[in-house]
């Protein structure tokens, strides 16, 4: 499908299959994101390493700051960033409990 400039759109059916194309594409880089999550653990010793508290709350901070640079709401991709991490965080508690019972 070609892709199309919102303002190229002539119905609301090209509009929603431009999001429903973007979408996709943002769940692909979610999916190698993820990759990179589970990779992580190799490096990681410990349920400190893992929770990287300081971390966190640099990387929702700096998202927050991308989004207000790209006119989105902040609040919202602050709350996105936390249900990510932390979503991220408990599943690599669960596989470095896995590494360390092999």
């Amino acid at each position: 499908m070609n892709r199309k400039n919102p303002e190229e759109c002539n119905s609301v059916e090209e509009i929603r299959a431009e999001i429903d194309r973007i979408d996709r594409n943002i769940f692909e880089l979610f999916a190698e994101r993820h990759k990179y999550v589970e990779a992580i653990v190799r490096f990681k010793t410990n349920e400190a390493g893992v929770i990287a508290q300081e971390r966190k709350e640099m990387v929702i901070q700096e998202r927050r700051a991308w989004a207000q640079e790209m006119k989105l709401n902040p609040d919202t991709f602050e709350e996105i960033y936390q249900l990510l991490i932390d979503s991220n965080i408990k599943h690599e508690l669960k596989l470095l409990k896995e590494k360390k019972s092999i």
